[in-house]
């Protein structure tokens, strides 16, 4: 029994530290994904002149639809959308109560540098631009004020890790950066995303 838990364990390990060149001919192809995790817009609760904060949430949920490429085992390409959530405050501007929710989204293409450790985990680093909206809902003093969106382009770049389970299903755990989203009108912020998603490789 001992020698069959013996053998048990050791092709376990075996199987996770297979050569990336077993998985030769899956090194390239399509793969789509999904995933979700948390968003910090950093300066949204910093006030402006005149300003007083009431309260604050500069946290958002955000997730991720994902189309992407692999060219070989160290290059690879992907684009997809990403919604950072809604961040909101209470502000007082000489004695009136004004209240701000933001929403963010982006349309995003990366390119991927990937570092194959064994034939099923990898780490990985991305670099590329997106192209963000700004949807804020305002009110002074109790009143409406009109919606605005504001879009333009950023840079947008991170790290992560991915294993793969089988040879198509993997999961995948990421920190990603997007400085100076927004514009005069808007304000600029830097959001940080941290995220999961699982991986569906063609």
């Amino acid at each position: 029994m001992n020698r069959r838990i013996a053998m048990a364990w050791t092709l376990a390990v075996a199987s996770l530290l297979l050569p990336a060149a077993v998985w030769a001919d899956e090194a390239t192809g399509w793969y789509v994904g999904a995933g979700a995790g948390q968003s910090q817009a950093k300066q949204y609760c910093d006030p402006s002149t005149g300003e007083v904060i009431v309260s604050c949430d500069d946290t958002g949920t955000a997730w991720r639809l994902l189309l992407g490429y692999q060219i070989n085992h160290y290059l690879g390409v992907e684009g997809g959308y990403l919604n950072l959530g809604q961040f909101n405050s209470t502000t007082m501007v000489s004695g009136v109560t004004a209240t701000d929710q933001t929403k963010i989204h982006a349309g995003y293409l990366e390119g991927l540098a990937i570092l194959p450790i064994g034939g099923r985990f990898s780490l990985y680093a991305k670099a590329g631009t997106a192209f963000w909206t700004f949807q804020t809902h305002d009110t002074l003093g109790g009143a409406g004020v009109p919606d605005q969106s504001q879009n333009g382009w950023s840079f947008m770049g991170g790290a992560g890790a991915q294993f793969f389970f089988t040879k198509n299903l993997a999961l995948r755990a990421e920190y990603e950066v997007m400085p100076k989203l927004g514009n005069s009108e808007t304000g600029e912020l830097d959001v940080q995303v941290i995220s999961a998603s699982v991986l569906w490789k063609f």
